[in-house]
């Protein structure tokens, strides 16, 4: 963070992403969909300015005093916008939309279910893949993860099964009807962006913590299910093993817990197989 002082005024210009406010985020994010390098000087400067004033908040009649050296000298601070970082924290810890509020998981999914990660990663797939992506399937991921708080939360957390999850239950249907809600009322690019950002951080530090889960194998055979489905089917799997209960109770099972079991049991599995490739 860089403090600067404007006319006897000190002010706060963050210097990457982790040190935007929630109000900052959900502003500055949407200027990276803007390539500043096929902008014309005087236009390019033009944005950075904007984003100076969207950063600094400060009262016209300060900021239209400021001379054009001092100008060139603030529109530099803003230049780690466009570079090629991501958010690694959680960017809010909900985001309101036609008056209902949404909550965001907690950070590297802690408090997120394992049908939440499957359907989310498949959702992911969708969005991220080469040809044909869907575009859709952010506000898909969205509406999977960011639930409303739960109406029985006192009695919820007075229960047995107190998970220390805020959010309502997971359910498929409701998530596909919030995700078009979304996608029609306009959720904001900035919150959008931001939740996209939120995921990828956490995800991608998911899958590091469980890549022992697949197989180095299995690198180049190709997938049974093209779309990712098979991230449900292997719970099917993990239920048939009776470890969580039925199917309904390893998806409702924290994401971790699930997965240390399937870490645990691809361990084992190659161990055997490694022991029994040497016995020959």
């Amino acid at each position: 963070m860089k403090t600067i002082r404007l006319d006897g005024t000190a002010y706060q210009v963050p210097e990457r992403w982790e040190e935007c406010t929630p109000e900052q985020l959900q502003s500055l994010l949407p200027l990276r969909l803007i390539d500043v390098e096929t902008l014309g000087a005087g236009t390019r400067a033009q944005l950075k300015w904007q984003a100076i004033l969207t950063i600094l908040a400060a009262p016209l009649s300060v900021t239209t005093g400021i001379d054009v050296e001092d100008r060139l000298r603030l529109v530099r601070l803003t230049n780690w916008i466009w570079k090629q970082t991501k958010i690694e924290k959680k960017p809010f810890a909900s985001f309101t939309f036609e008056g209902v509020t949404y909550l965001l998981p907690e950070p590297h999914f802690a408090n997120t279910s394992a049908i939440e990660i499957a359907m989310a990663n498949i959702q992911y797939m969708a969005f991220s893949r080469k040809e044909n992506p869907s575009t859709k399937a952010i506000y898909q991921i969205i509406a999977t993860l960011c639930r409303p708080e739960r109406k029985d939360l006192a009695t919820f957390k007075a229960s047995a099964d107190w998970n220390g999850d805020h959010r309502e239950e997971y359910n498929t249907v409701i998530a596909q009807e919030r995700a078009k809600l979304f996608e029609k009322g306009n959720l904001s690019t900035g919150v959008v962006m931001c939740l996209l950002h939120y995921f990828e951080w956490m995800n991608s530090g998911f899958l590091k913590q469980y890549q022992d889960v697949y197989s180095a194998d299995d690198d180049d055979t190709p997938p049974i299910y093209k779309n990712g489905e098979g991230l449900v089917t292997m719970l099917m799997e993990v239920a048939k093993t009776g470890t969580f209960g039925d199917f309904d109770k390893v998806c409702r099972q924290n994401g971790h817990t699930v997965w240390i079991f399937l870490r645990d049991s691809n361990l084992k599995v190659r161990r055997a197989n490694e022991a029994a490739a040497s016995a020959e």
